[in-house]
């Protein structure tokens, strides 16, 4: 969490890259409280959309992951190729070597 400039909290969630995740776990919640809420069997359909929404998000879940660690290492390559570029200090050159 963070404060905003105007004082109001946000909270600090992670990028979603622009994928439904969000709505696909909310379909599946609203899924899974009508089947509890309900008396009586529960349909195979009813049982497939639960296991489709499932499978879509676990797919959703790991592109996310897959996407967060391209940019960490996105990240992280060039922070170190700043780093190179910096000189190195302590180090003797052939011209500063003694003969």
């Amino acid at each position: 969490m963070y404060r905003l400039g105007n004082g109001d909290i946000a909270m600090n969630y992670p990028p979603d890259h622009g994928l439904p995740l969000v709505q696909l776990k909310e379909r599946r919640r609203e899924l899974v409280v009508a089947l509890r809420n309900r008396v009586g069997e529960i349909d195979d359909d009813e049982m497939r959309q639960i296991a489709v929404l499932q499978q879509a998000i676990s797919a959703f879940e790991d592109v996310i992951a897959d996407l967060d660690c391209e940019q960490s290492e996105a990240a992280w390559d060039s922070a170190d190729r700043s780093v190179r570029s910096l000189p190195v200090f302590g180090r003797r050159s052939i011209v500063h070597s003694p003969a």
